[in-house]
């Protein structure tokens, strides 16, 4: 009896440890699983790291957020430097020219030539010069007017006469003669010089 309840308790013992380690067999991976496994898990944790450091370079590699130059503007755009004038252009009378001296005797015919230029020399077309003349108790009287052409040159005759002179004046008078441009907006008015005259008043 005693020996049966030993083998009893024995066959007890390894049906324990058996059950045991069936359990521990189920439960617990084999060394080669576990090996796999841990494996897989460093490869699948190595490559969402490269991933994810393939993604922070190309991120910072794209300056998708910095602004283009485009809306820069372009040189093309700049003014040209032109002068323009502040006020109007500055003129003068110039290469004045007589066919006749100071003596002058009534009938005689006077070609007067010159030329209306700006502060530059050039000629100003288009442009009237009028000829004055300031005679004693008269005062200044105007005795006619040309028209500039497009270098400027204009030219102007007049015919000496006594009309409007009194007749109780002596036989010569003196009078100052002179071309005026009265300029406009644009051109700033300029005279000729003052030149002494003698007029007879008997014909040459």
């Amino acid at each position: 009896m005693k020996k049966q309840a030993a083998i009893i308790a024995i066959c007890a013992a390894l049906l324990m440890c058996v059950a045991a380690a069936g359990c521990t067999s189920s439960t617990s991976p084999s060394p080669s699983a576990a090996a796999t496994a841990n494996s897989s898990s460093h490869a699948a944790t190595a490559n969402s790291s490269s991933h994810a450091a393939t993604a922070s370079a190309t991120a910072k590699a794209t300056p998708t957020g910095k602004a283009t130059p485009t809306g820069k503007a372009t040189p093309t755009g700049k003014a040209t430097p032109t002068a323009t004038p502040s006020g109007p252009v500055a003129t003068q009378l110039i290469d004045i020219w007589s066919s006749k001296g100071s003596d002058l005797y009534v009938g005689d015919q006077v070609l007067t030539k010159g030329r209306l230029v700006d502060a530059h020399g050039n000629g100003i077309p288009n442009q009237q010069v009028t000829f004055k003349a300031s005679v004693p108790i008269m005062g200044t009287i105007s005795q006619g007017s040309a028209t500039t052409d497009s270098t400027g040159a204009f030219q102007y005759t007049h015919t000496v006469s006594t009309n409007g002179v009194p007749s109780f004046l002596l036989s010569t008078i003196s009078v100052t003669g002179w071309i005026e441009y009265a300029g406009n907006s644009v051109y700033l008015s300029t005279s000729s010089p003052h030149v002494p005259e003698t007029v007879h008043f008997t014909s040459s």
